[in-house]
């Protein structure tokens, strides 16, 4: 796996090499394989998307460190895990990895989905702008779910959906929370998806959109089916009146 390494002033630095296997939180970049794939908006039954967590943590009623989160399709939270949810963190102990898909066997699948301790226009996807490019978010920048107050800033148990190498080379990797002595914490970011649960085509406030890859081709009346072997992307910039290609910055949500 090829990886390279940008070091930054502020103590941390961003995985900007792709690996080949598309890495959970990796970036699409000029020579990505899925570059130009076709994206689809999630549309009938897949709708809306939102974002919840399994309450499996060792403080019941609180959100901890140790409490799942998961991208979640066909309805608002509170809810239950269903298949094809994808999981945003990581449980080693229990098998579960951030940005795989829940299959109808896992421990997870039907456990009840609960929302997050942040409000809706609060809780979402934002970006750090490392760099202050024009229009803003760019290759570099690291990508955040801000799941509880305050706002704009990185706070403990935010979760990163993009890796960060701190200056002495430990990584803090994509699906992992945002503690309050690392160095990612505290620091403003901006929003890409907030407004959970969305519905395609309006997104509020929203420079980003979450697709997806058809693989199999599938549609029911139309509508484009999304299902296991399916990869999912943060797509950004987007239009929602045309479709969705994968391009350079794109952010891979599934592995």
């Amino acid at each position: 796996m090829f990886r390279s390494t940008l070091y930054l002033t502020v103590g941390f630095v961003i995985l900007i090499g792709v690996a080949s296997s598309y890495d959970f939180g990796s970036k699409v970049d000029n020579a990505s394989p899925d570059l130009g794939y076709p994206l689809v908006d999630f549309g009938g039954s897949q709708v809306p998307i939102d974002i919840g967590y399994w309450d499996v943590g060792p403080n019941p009623q609180i959100f901890d460190e140790e409490d799942m989160v998961y991208l979640h399709f066909g309805g608002a939270v509170p809810t239950t895990i269903n298949a094809n949810d994808i999981r945003l963190t990581t449980r080693s102990d229990l098998g579960l990895s951030a940005g795989t898909k829940v299959i109808a066997s896992d421990i997870d699948c039907d456990k009840p989905l609960k929302p997050l301790p942040a409000p809706p226009l609060t809780a979402g996807i934002y970006f750090m702008d490392l760099y202050g490019s024009s229009p803003g978010y760019d290759f570099n920048d690291a990508i955040y779910l801000k799941t509880l107050l305050p706002a704009g800033i990185t706070a403990t148990n935010d979760v990163r959906l993009s890796d960060i190498v701190h200056y002495d080379s430990t990584v803090l990797p994509a699906g992992t929370r945002v503690l309050d002595y690392h160095a990612d914490h505290n620091r403003l970011i901006i929003p890409m998806i907030i407004g959970f649960p969305i519905y395609p085509p309006v997104w509020q406030q929203s420079i980003a959109t979450i697709r997806f890859y058809n693989a199999n081709g599938n549609t029911m009346n139309g509508i484009p089916i999304y299902d296991y072997n399916d990869y999912v992307y943060i797509d950004v910039p987007f239009s929602p009146l045309s479709p969705g290609v994968v391009s350079v910055n794109d952010v891979r949500l599934t592995v």
